[in-house]
């Protein structure tokens, strides 16, 4: 299944973008200390066939589109499993699983419904199967004995998390961060330092959960100040600006500070505009006009 591969190249190219202030690259753990790019090379490729898995199951879906989010969630806990083992038990892609096997069974299904990727579409669909569902498992999470770190964050301050993301169709990468990847390349920029820019301006427009649950408030503030400041200064871009990227990545590696929900939306950017890639290319196959449509 192509989504299979698109979704195997977004998890690689998001760990692989150098270098990410105390995240996880090619050239050091960043804030980490029970992982390495290899960890998330190995947690890549256990991942790889349940997302064409997912693919398939959207792809002949006949139910309703919640069902197929209980179903895809079944497969999820496969590959949550097939993960620990292969990094010893090691979350490295736990919030991109979500998103990004969400995305697969839409896109599946998308492809064989409405002959189309669209970003747009697809997001719509991920919408459609997860609404009722997750709305309602917010609800309950005030009245949960045990909470996930994200849970806990959502009790506190109001703040959804991935589950926001999802339920709005990841609005912050339609609108914010894909428009951004698409111009950044339409340029003729440097993958890597656009994936790069792409990865500050979310760390300095999204309140990455991530900061919030493990230093708080001041130090995300810190988070968006610094990369809007480098931004400022013309980012990935430019001598100044990969200067203070140098900066930031140790002044965050020095204080175990990990943006990994930005980067979790980095990776889904990824996939959503080479989904918008295939969405053109089939229908210039159908000998339809392309139409950018985020």
């Amino acid at each position: 299944m192509i989504e299979q591969m698109l979704a195997t190249k977004a998890l690689l190219e998001e760990v692989g973008t150098t270098p990410k202030p105390g995240l996880v690259d090619r050239l050091s753990s960043g804030g980490h200390t029970d992982m390495d790019y290899h960890t998330f090379v190995a947690s890549t490729q256990a991942l790889e066939p349940f997302f064409g898995k997912m693919a398939r199951v959207g792809k002949h879906w006949k139910g309703s589109l919640q069902d197929l989010f209980l179903e895809i969630r079944k497969i999820g806990l496969q590959a949550e499993e097939a993960m620990f083992k292969a990094t010893g038990g090691v979350n490295t892609h736990k919030g991109m699983l979500f998103s990004v096997g969400l995305l697969c069974a839409a896109s599946g299904y998308a492809r064989e419904n409405f002959a189309s990727t669209r970003p747009a579409l697809v997001c719509s669909l991920v919408i459609s199967m997860t609404k009722t569902i997750l709305e309602e498992e917010l609800a309950r999470i005030p009245h949960k004995e045990q909470l996930t770190h994200g849970e806990q964050l959502y009790v506190r301050e109001g703040i959804q998390g991935i589950r926001g993301e999802v339920l709005q169709g990841f609005a912050s990468v339609r609108t914010l961060s894909l428009p951004w990847y698409g111009e950044y390349l339409h340029q003729g920029r440097d993958p890597n330092l656009a994936r790069l820019q792409v990865l500050l301006n979310l760390m300095a427009h999204v309140a990455d959960t991530n900061v919030l649950y493990r230093h708080g408030e001041h130090t995300l503030s810190y988070v968006q100040t610094s990369a809007l400041q480098i931004l400022q200064k013309g980012g990935a871009f430019t001598e100044e600006g990969l200067a203070l990227i140098a900066e930031m990545d140790k002044t965050c590696t020095e204080k175990r500070i990990s943006c990994g929900g930005s980067a979790d939306l980095l990776g889904v950017t990824i996939f959503l505009y080479d989904l918008l890639l295939l969405d053109q290319q089939m229908q210039k196959d159908m000998g339809e006009e392309k139409i950018v449509n985020w």
